[in-house]
């Protein structure tokens, strides 16, 4: 990004929302006007909860089932409830955007890219995977590596490969 652009992104937003606040207080009158405003914390935080909620289930779901999970609607959800909890009508106009799921689809192809760029996906031995394979092993514990009974055994420790 370019050192004029992060500048006028960084004071230009924040002058942008003071002069909407100021502009819907003339039309409305202050006391709505702030109302809005603090209103806009609680339903904030409640999105970003059930998007919260909804990404622990899905997570829950596919560890039963073998389905991938997209977490991009999840994503997109939080982080449009993390928009509506900051104090401004152009941070909650693009939060509602990112949280209602007919706007929503505009934005997951996007999303679910950019995801899938930086993160990658833990595969556990034992659950069933769409793509790829697993494979399983057994560890068979030796003489060497089998504690004493009645012994307290700590931590276990495997002798060197040979």
């Amino acid at each position: 990004m370019s050192t004029f652009r992060g500048r006028l992104i960084l004071l230009g937003f924040p002058l942008l929302e003071i002069v909407t606040i100021f502009l819907v207080a003339q039309w409305i009158g202050w006391g709505w006007t702030l109302l809005l405003i603090v209103v806009g914390f609680p339903v904030g935080f409640a999105v970003m909860r059930n998007a919260g909620d909804g990404a622990v289930a899905d997570i829950a779901r596919s560890a039963q089932t073998g389905q991938q999970v997209d977490a991009s609607r999840h994503t997109l959800t939080f982080v449009g409830g993390l928009l509506i909890m900051i104090p401004g009508f152009w941070t909650d106009l693009m939060g509602m955007l990112l949280a209602i799921p007919i706007t929503q689809r505009l934005f997951q192809s996007r999303t679910r890219a950019w995801i899938e760029q930086r993160f990658t996906t833990v595969r556990v031995p034992g659950t069933h995977y769409p793509r790829g394979d697993v494979i399983q092993g057994t560890v068979i514990a030796t003489e060497e590596t089998r504690p004493d009974p009645g012994k307290d055994p700590g931590p276990l420790t495997l002798p060197p490969s040979r």
